[in-house]
């Protein structure tokens, strides 16, 4: 048993060392697409809901900036009903972890570029690695940040309410608002970039499997 899992094993690290397949290079190209545009989109959508907003309040959050709706109108009334609660300003600083988000996935695309030409098996698996833990990184740092924007209240705030979690996803109610958050066209397409990454690199490992198999 031990001899046989050692061949698999043997025959799986000779498959690593091997080329990509020859029609994943031009596939990996293709993904940068999606990152690209990913990038120059919202990644976050973000709409609330009152009796006295009738047309609604809406924030799109980008990699590199906040645009509120009704032509950037709505970020000063956010900020307004934020200020009566005790919430901090909302503006670009406070979400400024995105700031190297263009720059990380940049390195990605660099990185998806190096291995589409001269790469091997081995080579996509790091980056699949790399990209898995960046975007996991991301989403945790995101969702830090809003726990801590909904925590971290003032002490003299004129209305006082209990800290509480923003919604990041779905529909939740905070006092008379009723607040939606969803995400953006720009996380879809990064999505598309990464899970492409991921399955590119199942396929080389269910192929690999096969091989390690016919040789056993």
């Amino acid at each position: 048993m031990a001899d046989r899992i050692k061949r698999a094993l043997d025959a799986f690290y000779a498959f690593v060392e091997k080329p990509l397949f020859l029609w994943t290079r031009p596939v990996l190209v293709l993904l940068l697409v999606p990152l690209v545009v990913g990038l120059m989109k919202p990644l976050w959508h973000i709409t609330m809901e009152a009796p006295q907003y009738p047309n609604g309040l809406s924030l799109d959050i980008y990699s590199h900036t906040l645009v509120g709706g009704h032509e950037g109108g709505d970020i000063s009334e956010i900020n307004i009903l934020n200020h009566y609660i005790g919430m901090k300003k909302l503006d670009r600083a406070m979400l400024s972890d995105l700031d190297w988000l263009p720059f990380g996935f940049g390195a990605l695309g660099l990185l998806l570029l190096r291995v589409a030409a001269l790469g091997n098996v081995r080579a996509l698996l790091d980056l699949s690695a790399i990209a898995l833990y960046f975007t996991a990184f991301s989403v945790f740092r995101f969702v830090l940040k809003m726990y801590g924007y909904g925590h971290d209240l003032a002490h003299d705030a004129p209305i006082k309410i209990q800290p509480f979690m923003p919604v990041i996803w779905g529909t939740k109610p905070v006092g008379n608002f009723t607040t939606h958050a969803e995400p953006g066209a720009g996380s879809y397409l990064v999505s598309v970039f990464v899970l492409g990454i991921l399955v590119m690199t199942l396929l080389h490992l269910i192929e690999g499997r096969r091989r390690a198999k016919r040789e056993a």
